[in-house]
């Protein structure tokens, strides 16, 4: 049998397969290398960027943590200081409503009805004869700038003090510092929701009105007349104004009628007593706005100029002051007079 040829030929493609296979082991392991190398360095990287990305939300979450700890601190009292304030507007504006600065009377001006009462009718007493003579009352004086606003007008008005109460519990001593004050006393009204805490109603006894007198003596030593705050149903009652009027009497006081309403029983009780009677004539600001008070002063002007005296009545608003200081030239028309003096 003959033995196969091993030709140069057959070691030539021997070699060139070796020398392939080396070849593709030589690119396969570069590429083995590459790709484990390449994935080293973008193993490395993805680490450096999550450790970043850790350092950062750590950052954060401090940041996060300083800036809630701060919102207690800091940034809570611009807040609370925003709740708090509109929480006093809101207490303001109900106290000013029930002190009078923008309340209505029981006699709301909305019901032409239920306009102030008129004055009780009196003889003509001609201006020339005696010289006209106006005292204007201010009711609800209860506050430190009611006292300044009534004091700027530069007018010789005279100041009814509502008796203390948790709303307005300096009146009294506001009182000290004026003269001729006079004490606006709550008494019940027909229909009021705006009531004070302490008012008298008709069916106290004598031994409460007695109490009661005695305690406003106590805070307004220097007392001397007394007007009713509301009080329609108590002065239309006769026999409520009866223990009233007696018990004041008794303690040197003079019961000046606001006439709330037309069926006071004020002027009937107070001729018992043989006591003369005082009463409201015009009221000045019942209507809101400058020129309606303006309207009621001339009024009260010409009520003053035919009786030879009259009483008005307002209140410490902001139109009411306005309109004084800009009629003081028909106020000149008059003597603008204390309480004692008509």
């Amino acid at each position: 049998m003959d033995k196969p040829s091993f030709s140069f030929r057959n070691l030539l493609t021997l070699k060139n397969l070796i020398l392939i296979v080396s070849v593709l082991i030589a690119v396969l392991v570069a590429v083995l290398v590459g790709y484990f190398i390449g994935f080293n360095q973008v193993q490395e990287k993805l680490d450096q960027e999550r450790d970043e990305t850790q350092r950062l939300m750590a950052q954060i979450q401090e940041i996060t943590k300083l800036d809630s700890n701060t919102s207690d601190n800091v940034l809570a009292r611009p807040v609370k200081h925003d709740i708090e304030t509109a929480k006093l507007k809101k207490e303001l504006k109900e106290l000013l409503k029930h002190e009078g600065l923008s309340a209505r009377h029981e006699y709301a001006p909305k019901d032409k009805k239920a306009l102030p009462p008129p004055a009780e009718p009196r003889a003509e007493i001609p201006a020339k004869v005696c010289g006209a003579k106006l005292v204007i009352i201010m009711d609800d004086v209860s506050y430190e700038h009611d006292v300044d606003a009534i004091r700027s007008t530069g007018l010789p008005l005279v100041m009814s003090f509502l008796p203390p109460s948790p709303r307005h519990p300096e009146s009294a001593t506001l009182a000290a510092s004026v003269s001729g004050y006079m004490v606006h006393l709550p008494l019940e009204a027909v229909s009021y929701h705006q009531e004070e805490p302490i008012t008298l109603r008709i069916t106290d006894s004598i031994e409460t009105i007695t109490k009661q007198i005695a305690l406003v003596k106590r805070l307004y030593p220097n007392v001397r007349y007394i007007n009713n705050h509301t009080g329609s149903k108590f002065t239309s009652d006769e026999a409520a104004m009866d223990r009233l009027i007696g018990v004041m009497k008794e303690n040197g006081l003079i019961f000046v009628d606001s006439r709330t309403i037309a069926a006071s029983k004020a002027k009937v009780v107070n001729a018992k007593y043989g006591l003369r009677y005082l009463g409201r004539d015009v009221f000045l600001d019942h209507q809101d706005g400058v020129a309606n008070v303006k309207k009621q002063i001339r009024e009260a002007v010409a009520v003053a100029k035919k009786h030879g005296s009259a009483i008005a009545i307002g209140h410490p608003r902001p139109d009411t002051i306005k309109a004084l200081k800009e009629s003081k030239d028909i106020l000149n028309q008059v003597q603008l007079v204390r309480i004692d003096q008509i």
